[in-house]
């Protein structure tokens, strides 16, 4: 099933969205090697990345001083996902489409994933919500 999680993106980028330091720092590990090593450099390269189904993910993005929405690749390719406790920051999202997470158990975790990605509930969707949310679960919020 990790598979299907992992293989569903071309790749994953994490980014420390907790300061203009890290955010700068995660983002310059993205270029690829034989590129100049820029924040800028890995943004313009994300968003030539047409025909790849990217994750670009700003974790603990609080701060809303950050200006995060210029650390967005300029394209209509990839996906980003924010994960923030600062409501001011939905501004970001689509109409609806954020979410307030708190202390969910795994069944309510996984409609919740499966509503606001428009998936249709059934088993399979179901199984793969269920990886995502445990992957998700142990890596952004480091439970075992």
């Amino acid at each position: 099933m990790l598979t299907i999680l992992f293989l569903s993106f071309f790749d994953i980028f994490y980014v420390d969205a907790t300061s203009e330091d890290t955010i700068q720092t995660d983002l310059e590990a993205i270029a690829p090697g034989n590129s100049k090593r820029t924040a800028e450099a890995s943004l313009r390269w994300l968003a030539s990345q047409t025909s790849q189904n990217w994750l670009l993910v700003f974790d603990n993005a609080d701060n809303v001083d950050l200006k995060l929405k210029r650390y967005f690749p300029s394209c209509f390719s990839g996906n980003i996902l924010i994960t923030t406790r600062n409501r001011e920051l939905r501004h970001y999202t689509a109409k609806d489409a954020d979410a307030d997470v708190k202390g969910m158990d795994l069944e309510d975790a996984k409609n919740l994933l499966l509503v606001q990605s428009r998936a249709e509930n059934n088993r399979g969707n179901q199984a793969l919500a269920e990886t995502i949310v445990q992957v998700n679960c142990c890596f952004l919020f480091g439970f075992q």
